[in-house]
């Protein structure tokens, strides 16, 4: 694959700070004991959480609650302030009424499931970038600076309303994006390096060139997944970096600044595998539990009469923790006597909470114990 540098410029730009970076680095220097101490522990957690994925009773339903997880917090890097609760709640509200904060979070699942549609097919490329970016910044705060194009001007970051001269990092000029993004399709479809360790230096590079107006932080953490997925790291998308990444916000900032102003790639994988290992050891916990609490309340309807239908109101409420009977009747195609029969025995059976009323009248259920296991991480 072909090296090509790239002229980052760092600092207070007038002091013609500016820094060359050559792509794929040269990574000799990272291999210490710790490092490759680090490298099997995080490959070991990856293989754990992978392995219990297999054995999980609908990996595909169970991931969902940890896809939330992970875009609300990839979010909330960024300013989001809506949390999971509010997301789970919004499914009850007309789309009209959606916060842009709680918009933001939802585009953020829907633009990974359509990258892990995608790649199943296709290679993780340029097009496919553009294409979660542009469902990542649908209707949203940003959504106007041409959401799946790259951008066409210069753009500093620092603090708000600070001049480029103060900016904490300037990204490349505009003119140079399709030639570095050229470099980062070929590294992503030609790395001979160990998964880990290049998706690594993919997420820094890609925050690097910041090749989108808006959105570059979201769409790097995206790419996390999608290309652990794609390199068959993972093999479902339950692992949330973001996590880890939004607790140590300072660090992660800090991580990635040093590579741009120093060189300095050990820091930032050693951090960015302890990232992985953690979130995959959280997320095999996680959905282990949720696993668990499934098959105890799949027990506790199966001698009923209509086990089979109920069991899918059960799955539903498993994706979507805050329910009414309009919601599962419109999901389900279910009539809404019939769902109201079976919320009834679910509520019986302690599966779901007492009700509350909203504003329509309407009564919402809650799968409590669910929830209880989402707000422990």
């Amino acid at each position: 694959m072909t090296r090509i540098p790239n002229i980052v410029k760092i600092g207070n730009v007038n002091n013609n700070n500016i820094l060359t970076l050559d792509f794929p680095p040269n990574l000799d220097k990272i291999w210490t004991k710790d490092f490759a101490l680090q490298l099997a522990a995080t490959e070991g957690s990856i293989s754990a959480l992978n392995q219990a994925v297999s054995l999980l009773h609908n990996p595909n339903l169970l991931m969902r609650p940890l896809l939330t997880k992970e875009a609300e917090s990839s979010s909330r890097l960024e300013g989001t302030q809506a949390s999971m609760d509010d997301v789970f709640k919004s499914a009850m509200r007309p789309d009209s009424e959606q916060s842009d904060d709680v918009r933001e979070i939802i585009n953020y699942q829907n633009a990974l499931l359509r990258g892990e549609h995608i790649i199943k097919t296709r290679p993780l490329n340029q097009v496919v970038i553009r294409q979660i970016h542009s469902v990542l910044m649908s209707n949203v705060r940003g959504g106007s600076a041409n959401p799946g194009s790259f951008r066409t001007e210069n753009v500093w970051i620092g603090v708000l309303g600070t001049g480029m001269g103060e900016a904490r990092y300037v990204p490349p000029d505009a003119v140079h994006i399709p030639e570095l993004m050229k470099n980062v399709e070929e590294f992503m479809s030609n790395s001979q390096m160990h998964p880990l360790i290049a998706c690594g230096l993919l997420h820094h590079r890609f925050e690097a060139i910041h090749p989108f107006k808006d959105g570059n932080g979201r769409t790097g953490r995206l790419l996390i997944t999608l290309f652990l997925l794609k390199t068959q790291k993972l093999s479902k998308p339950m692992l949330y970096p973001s996590g880890f990444f939004e607790k140590n916000k300072d660090i992660y900032v800090k991580a990635l600044n040093a590579v741009d102003v120093n060189q300095d790639w050990y820091s930032w994988l050693l951090f960015f595998l302890k990232a992985i290992e953690k979130q995959a050891t959280i997320s095999l916990g996680v959905a282990s539990e949720i696993d668990k609490l499934f098959k105890d309340y799949k027990r506790l309807i199966q001698e009923t009469a209509a086990h089979m239908a109920l069991g899918n109101v059960l799955e539903f409420c498993f994706k979507q923790p805050y329910v009414t009977v309009g919601l599962i009747s419109s999901a389900l195609g279910m009539p809404a006597n019939t769902v109201r029969r079976y919320i009834t025995t679910l509520e019986s059976k302690g599966i779901l909470d007492q009700p509350y009323t909203i504003a329509r009248g309407e009564k919402v259920y809650t799968n409590k114990a669910l929830l209880e296991i989402l707000r422990k991480i």
